[in-house]
Order: structure tokens, then C-alpha cells, then sequence
């Protein structure tokens, strides 16, 4: 058993047998998402107008064993576009999985200065060129049966940055781009997400840095940063690679934030391992013991951590820690209601005296549900619902933040829920999410990006998972209850989520986990949906698009 369940988990967090088109790969965030892709096991083919480097990484590439191929293509032009769409479908058999949009160009001007042909070229380089790959590629990706773009988009697109108004702009059109084909494309098995990067280390904009109005302008953003310094190109192409891996199969339409020898590779192969694995890292999860949160202490047991959970339920609590023994994880576990404050003080009392003092990961996924009305929601449901919800949340980060901080490394997840985002109506048969009043979720994101701003320098990173309908044994019972009104309602939300499916637990699971990663380290404070596209989509049922 244990042995199938980390074939399965293998194969969910792998990329072998896929295949990949990364624009502008010899440098920066591209050369980082090649390297990131091939290094999952794909075949990557890539691009660049400048063919010495285009030849010069190819080489490099081969002395690391990675499978890359290239081209020489300036994608400006149209005539370039068609070539290398025909160049790939020749490579890959006119099958593809994975389309990176990476390339792009910037001009620092101020409003005012820019020019007709600055204008045009950015326009045409960064939204004109990537809308057409995505049409040149469309029969590729539906082909392969299993299809992911990822665009990589900017800060920029999504608050007004100095000297950046073009820029800006594509940026903000390739956000809204990504929705759209989220939603379009994924009758075609085409999912459709985007990567928003902060400043990031590359050689990007450097020629322009002399300007004193750009460096100001720089300096002044670079000084607003909790994290409080710039990102690496590889806690970009972490992102990239986990958004295309089977495990990521229910994230869809979401734009995220960030903010050659043979001993070189061996080099490189253990960098990423290190940064892919949480062996000798600590957890706590609350509620791990049924649901989304027994797929978290799995996921993360998974790759290496030792972990805590705990449960009202004693008995329940005891079977899953003897079928986590059989499966050679490190699990312990407690009783505790987490809405008792003073069984919150022994919990983590507890989890100080199993881990040594240093927690790394705090998971708060124990949840209550109050599904009624409005009008209908009585004060014991309120205070019920925010004491077991928020306050314990809460109340959980106040007591872990001593251990989180000693461990030097510091992650917590929030699962909150997609009605934070958009409102949904009372939902009886969704009996193990936050739906029952949208304010609980709410709360939570808020929190989420509060702590990301105040513990940064605690290096605390702080982040929220908010799933869509999750197929859970409790969402089954609570279905097979339900009447038949309630139970077309469900058919009636499924309709309109662009994967026209409820999403496995697991699909949090692996976020959450990947969120914990010393390879996630440059993403807080960021609210993450898993919805299969629901929350891109404008009302609309599958049908429509």
C-alpha cells in the first residue's frame, strides 16, 4: 500500500514524457523555467533571437542531461511565430503539454515620453505575440490530452508601478487573457494560469539603470518589500513547474504573485532536490484527520516532514496514526478541540515538546460550517463559527509564532475558501467548507496578508489556499442526505466551473505543500484558489464558453 501511494504521488509531482515551449529561454526567468521543467523529466524546446547564446546554453543544457532543443525565432514577427509552432510540432510529434509565454520587453519611460514605435513594439512583444502562439498552439495542447499555459505576467499588471505604463498595461491584458482561456479552453483539457513576479534578479532593464529617475524609482520599490529583498529567478520557475504538474490538475484561471561540468550538474540535481523536499522540517495540521487535511499530513509527510496533527475524535485520530505508521511516515497526534483556547495552549505546548522548540509549518485547516442565511444566522452560530474559524486561527499563529520564528524558515497556510472572493449562495450540501458565511474566509485572507507584511522579518512567510467544491467522505454522505433540489444545486455550480468537476483533495494538498517549500520562498501573502476555474468565470456554464 504505502509502496502504491508513493507511486501515485511520484507520478502527480513529475513531468516525464511531457513535453514544453519556453519563449525567450537563454536567460533570466526563461533560462531558470527550462532548466526547472527539464529537471521534472520534460522535453523543452526554447527560442531566442541570438543564436550564439541560443547554441551556447543548448550545449549546456546537454553536459546537465537535460533534453532542450532550440531555435532561432524573434517573435515580434509573425512570419518567426509560424515557424517555430511548425519547428515544435515537427519535435514533438504535434503533441504539446506545456506553452511558457516568457518573453517580453520593457522600455522605463514615464507616460508622457514614450514613443509611437516604443508603444508598439512592447504592445506587439508581450500581448500580440503570446495571443497568437497560444491560437498557433491550440491544436498542440488540445492533442496532448493534458494541456497548461502559463504566462509570465507582473506585478506591474496588477498595481501601478513608476516608469512602467506600457509595460504595465500587456501585463494587465495578459492577467485578463488568462482568465478568458481558462474558461474557454478547458472543455480542450487546457488549463491556463499566470506567474505575476515582483523584481527579480536579471539582467532586465540593467542597461536602463543609469537613469536617476529609474533608479529612484527602483530603489523606492525594492524598499516596500516585507521579504525585503529581490527574488531569484528559480523561485519563479518553481511556480512555473509546479502549475504544470499533474498535481496542480484543478488550478486553473488564477494569476499568483512572487513577489558545465558533470560535477556542475550533480551540483544543480542537488540544489533542486533540496529545494523540492522538507526532510527535516516540522508541521502542524490541524484537523488532519479526514478530508483536505488528512491529505495535508500525507502530502507533507510525504516529502520528508515530520508532522503533528490533531482531533476531536480520539478513535479516528488513533486509526489514521497507525495507517500513517504503515506507511513510513513520521506522524504524531493529539486530542484537542480547537475552538477551547486553553486546549490550544496544550497543543502547541506539545507540538514545542515533540519538536524541540522550532515548528516550520503551521497548516490552520479545522474548520466549522454554518450553512443558513443571513437573516437566519443566530449569534451562538457566529460566535461558534468565528471562534473555531478565526479566533483559533488566530490564537494558533499567536502561540506558534515563538517556534515558527526559532526554526529560521517559518510557513504558515490559511485554507480559507473561494467565498471570499466571490459570493455564493447557502450551499446544505457543502458541509465541509467556510461557505456558510463568506465574512469567515474573508477574515482569513485579510489575516494572511497582515502576517505576511509583520513577520517577514521573522522570516515567517504567510500564505491561503481557498478550494472550490472538494469531494470529500463528508461531502459524499452529505450529498447522498440531500434532496433533490440540493442536489441539482450542485450540478448547477459544477456546471459553471470551467473544469466541470468537484476537485480531490489532494489538488489543496499538493498547493499547500509546494506553498511550504524552500522553493516557494520568495511567495507570501498571496490568496491561492483551487476551483477548476470557477472563480475566472463570469456565471457562465461550461457550455457557454
Amino acid at each position: 500500500m504505502a509502496e502504491t501511494e508513493m507511486g501515485c504521488r511520484e507520478q502527480r509531482w513529475s513531468l516525464k514524457g511531457m513535453t514544453a515551449l519556453v519563449t525567450g529561454g537563454t536567460r533570466g526567468i526563461g533560462f531558470a523555467i527550462v532548466e526547472e521543467l527539464a529537471g521534472f523529466g520534460a522535453r523543452v524546446y526554447t527560442c531566442s533571437r541570438n543564436e550564439k547564446e541560443l547554441n551556447e546554453r543548448i550545449k549546456e543544457w546537454e553536459i546537465k542531461g537535460f533534453n532542450v532543443r532550440g531555435s532561432v525565432c524573434d517573435l515580434s514577427s509573425q512570419d518567426d511565430r509560424q515557424k517555430l509552432i511548425g519547428s515544435v510540432t515537427s519535435a514533438f510529434d504535434g503533441k504539446l503539454n506545456i506553452l511558457v509565454n516568457n518573453a517580453a520587453t520593457v522600455a522605463l519611460r514615464k507616460s508622457l515620453d514614450y514613443s509611437l514605435e516604443e508603444y508598439s513594439f512592447i504592445m506587439n512583444t508581450n500581448l500580440q505575440s503570446p495571443y497568437h502562439l497560444c491560437q498557433l498552439a491550440h491544436p498542440l495542447l488540445k492533442a496532448s490530452g493534458n494541456g497548461n499555459i502559463v504566462f509570465i505576467s507582473s506585478v506591474a499588471g496588477i498595481v501601478a508601478l513608476p516608469m512602467l505604463s506600457v509595460y504595465s498595461a500587456t501585463k494587465g491584458a495578459i492577467n485578463q487573457l488568462t482568465r478568458n482561456l481558462a474558461c474557454e479552453w478547458a472543455k480542450d483539457n487546457i488549463r491556463t494560469n499566470t506567474v505575476a513576479p515582483g523584481g527579480i534578479r536579471t539582467t532586465v532593464g540593467q542597461d536602463q539603470s543609469a537613469d536617476p529617475d529609474v533608479g529612484e524609482a527602483y530603489r523606492d520599490m525594492y524598499s516596500r518589500i516585507p521579504i525585503s529583498r529581490i527574488g531569484e529567478p528559480n523561485e519563479v520557475s518553481s511556480l512555473v513547474v509546479f502549475l504544470c504538474l499533474p498535481t496542480a490538475s484543478y488550478i486553473n484561471g488564477q494569476s499568483q504573485q512572487e513577489i558545465a561540468k558533470i560535477s556542475m550538474a550533480e551540483a544543480e540535481v542537488s540544489s533542486r532536490e533540496s529545494r523540492w523536499s522538507l526532510k527535516g522540517m516540522t508541521a502542524l495540521v490541524t484537523g488532519g484527520t479526514r478530508g483536505i487535511g488528512f491529505a495535508i499530513v500525507e502530502e507533507l509527510a510525504g516529502f520528508g516532514a515530520a508532522v503533528h496533527t490533531c482531533s476531536r475524535n480520539e478513535t479516528k485520530l488513533d486509526e489514521c496514526i497507525r495507517e500513517w505508521e504503515s506507511k513510513g511516515f513520521r506522524v504524531t497526534g493529539s486530542v484537542c478541540d480547537v475552538s477551547s483556547r486553553t486546549q490550544r495552549d496544550k497543543l502547541i505546548e506539545k507540538v514545542s515538546s515533540t519538536f524541540q522548540g522550532k515548528l516550520n509549518i503551521l497548516v490552520n485547516n479545522a474548520a466549522a460550517v454554518v450553512s443558513k442565511n443571513c437573516t437566519k444566522v443566530t449569534a451562538e452560530d457566529m460566535a461558534n463559527t468565528l471562534g473555531t474559524n478565526v479566533e483559533a486561527s488566530y490564537h494558533l499563529c499567536q502561540l506558534a509564532h515563538p517556534l515558527l520564528k526559532a526554526s529560521g524558515n517559518g510557513s504558515i497556510v490559511f485554507i480559507s475558501s473561494v467565498a471570499a472572493v466571490v459570493a455564493l449562495p447557502t450551499l446544505s450540501f457543502y458541509g465541509a467548507s467556510k461557505e456558510g458565511c463568506s465574512l469567515i474566509p474573508g477574515a482569513l485572507n485579510q489575516l494572511t496578508k497582515s502576517l505576511a507584511c509583520e513577520w517577514a522579518r521573522d522570516k515567517i512567510r504567510a500564505n491561503a489556499v481557498s478550494p472550490w467544491i472538494i469531494k470529500t467522505p463528508l461531502l459524499d454522505a452529505s450529498l447522498a442526505k440531500s434532496a433533490s433540489e440540493q442536489r441539482a444545486g450542485m450540478s448547477r455550480v459544477v456546471s459553471q466551473t470551467p473544469i466541470s468537476r468537484l476537485g480531490e483533495p489532494y489538488e489543496i494538498s499538493s498547493l499547500v505543500a509546494f506553498l511550504c517549500l524552500p522553493t516557494a520562498s520568495y511567495i507570501s501573502g498571496q490568496i491561492i484558489s483551487v476551483d477548476g476555474g470557477y472563480t475566472a468565470n463570469g456565471g457562465y456554464t461550461a457550455n457557454g464558453f
